[in-house]
C-alpha cells in the first residue's frame, strides 16, 4: 500500500474513533441530562458528525490509487455533498419537537472539530515521500 493510503486510512480510522468516542459520550451526558430526548438527540449529532467528518475521508481514501484528476473531483465533490447533507440534517433537525438542540449541536459540532483535529495531526505526521523511489537497472546506465 503507497504512503498516501497508508495516511488516509490512518485518518478514516482515528476519525472514527473519535467520533464515536464523542458520540458515546454525549449520549451518556444526554441521557443524564434531559433522558431519552437527550440520548437521541447527542445520537443524531453524531450521525450528522459522522457525515461531515468521515465522508470526504472515506471518498479520498477509496480513489487514492486512481488517476489525480479523479481524486479531486472525488473529493470536491464529496465535500459539497456532505456540506449539503449536514445543512439538510440542520434545518430538518430545526422541526423536530423532541430534540434537544443545544446536545444535538454540540455532538454535531465536537465531532466534527476532531475529525479536523485529527486530519492534520495525522497529515502533519504522515510521511509522504515525494517521489517514488524505484529499483535501477542496467538499462537506466548504472553498472
Amino acid at each position: 500500500m503507497r504512503a498516501h493510503a497508508l495516511v488516509f486510512r490512518k485518518g478514516l480510522i482515528w476519525s472514527a474513533v473519535s467520533i464515536a468516542v464523542i458520540g458515546v459520550a454525549g449520549a451518556v451526558v444526554g441521557w443524564f441530562v434531559a433522558g431519552s430526548a437527550g440520548l437521541w438527540s447527542a445520537v443524531g449529532g453524531f450521525a450528522a458528525a459522522a457525515v461531515f467528518g468521515l465522508g470526504t475521508q472515506a471518498v479520498a481514501y477509496l480513489t487514492v490509487r486512481r488517476h489525480p484528476v479523479v481524486w479531486v473531483a472525488a473529493v470536491g465533490a464529496s465535500t459539497m455533498v456532505k456540506i449539503l447533507l449536514v445543512m439538510v440534517a440542520a434545518v430538518v433537525a430545526q422541526s423536530i419537537e423532541g430534540l434537544v438542540k443545544p446536545m444535538f449541536g454540540a455532538v454535531l459540532v465536537l465531532g466534527a472539530v476532531s475529525a479536523v483535529v485529527v486530519d492534520v495531526v495525522v497529515f502533519a505526521r504522515g510521511r509522504i515521500p515525494y517521489v517514488e523511489p524505484r529499483t535501477m537497472t542496467s538499462d537506466d546506465g548504472v553498472g
